[in-house]
């Protein structure tokens, strides 16, 4: 064999690994010999090659397993012929504060596993793993107290078995705790908050509850059976706020004909209902104006509790659609 037809020869075998490895349903061997411009037998005879690719101390096949299977050619790679994955120091800075964080919370059962997780982290980052380290130990992640962490993993256990937990709940809006029966969905870490997601037997809906605010927990023997359609990352997204540091909670109360005309359409807060079928909702606002319209919007069914300077912008709200009606 010529020069030339050798360096023809690697050309090809060079060109034929990447190529049909990143096809995972395989290469028909005549496309391929049309595709380098030589004979169905020279293609094979190229394959055949490849097949005794391997280290001189190894065996054929340890970077490379070539395999013809009903005329389509496989190549799959070692996993030490892929593209290693590659970090930046604040990369890996993250990984290790999000590692250190669950094994902090005590919700995962799994810290064996995580310790395992951080070494082969620290490794992949090799010569940029110190400055990783640097960064993450300037950064504090703050732990659950004792009790939220033994909610946490219950719950978490709860949530992956789908049973149902029943709850003693104290809400922002009241000083003595309320009997809830919970199919929890998942639990959300949130503006700095653990939730539980899920659907309250008491409220026929999906709630939101904040794990630091259960005062009890009980597991019960009850299974259920999740919604297929249940996306926890949009209930996030779409259902939890979270305010600005200049953002004032303002308490409404509504009467059982405000709630029946609100219907399904709830803004985004915490919301208390009493066995008369009136409400409270604790919302988050950067200014009153959007608040006081949607309270003024229910008539004398709804009335702002508190702040002083919430109430304070519903008399001036009130006082400026008077002044603009017209005289009689």
């Amino acid at each position: 064999m010529s020069a030339r037809d050798v360096a023809g020869k690697l050309r090809r075998l060079l060109f034929v690994v990447p190529y049909v490895a990143k096809h995972p349903d395989g290469v028909a061997v005549e496309d391929l010999a049309k595709k380098l411009g030589v004979d169905r037998d020279e293609m094979l005879a190229d394959l055949e090659l490849l097949t005794q690719v391997g280290p001189p101390d190894g065996d054929p096949g340890e970077y490379l397993l070539v395999s013809v299977e009903d005329g389509r050619v496989f190549i799959d790679l070692a996993h030490r012929l892929t593209r290693p994955l590659r970090l930046t120091p604040a990369e890996g800075c993250s990984l290790l504060l999000g590692i250190r964080a669950l094994r902090g919370s005590g919700i995962a059962p799994f810290d064996a596993s995580m310790e395992s997780a951080e070494r082969k982290l620290l490794g992949a980052l090799g010569r940029d793993a110190g400055e990783a380290e640097t960064l993450a130990t300037g950064t504090v992640v703050s732990e659950p107290d004792q009790v939220v962490a033994g909610h946490l993993r219950r719950l978490v256990t709860a949530a992956r078995r789908h049973v149902t937990v029943e709850i003693d709940y104290v809400s922002a809006s009241r000083h003595q705790a309320a009997h809830r029966r919970v199919d929890p969905y998942g639990i959300v870490h949130h503006a700095g908050e653990w939730y539980v997601v899920g659907h309250c037997h008491n409220r026929g809906d999906v709630r939101t509850f904040r794990i630091d605010r259960i005062a009890a927990l009980v597991d019960t023997t009850e299974r259920f059976k999740p919604p297929a359609d249940f996306d926890l990352e949009a209930y996030r997204r779409e259902r939890l706020y979270v305010p600005s540091a200049d953002a004032v909670t303002v308490r409404v109360h509504l009467e059982p004909l405000a709630v029946t005309r609100i219907g399904a359409n709830w803004p985004v807060g915490e919301v208390t209902t009493e066995d008369d079928g009136s409400a409270e909702i604790l919302i988050d606002c950067e200014g009153f104006e959007w608040v006081t319209g949607w309270v003024l919007g229910l008539g004398r069914h709804a009335w702002i509790v508190g702040p002083d300077e919430a109430r304070a912008a519903m008399r001036e709200r009130i006082a400026r659609v008077r002044a603009a009606l017209p005289a009689v």
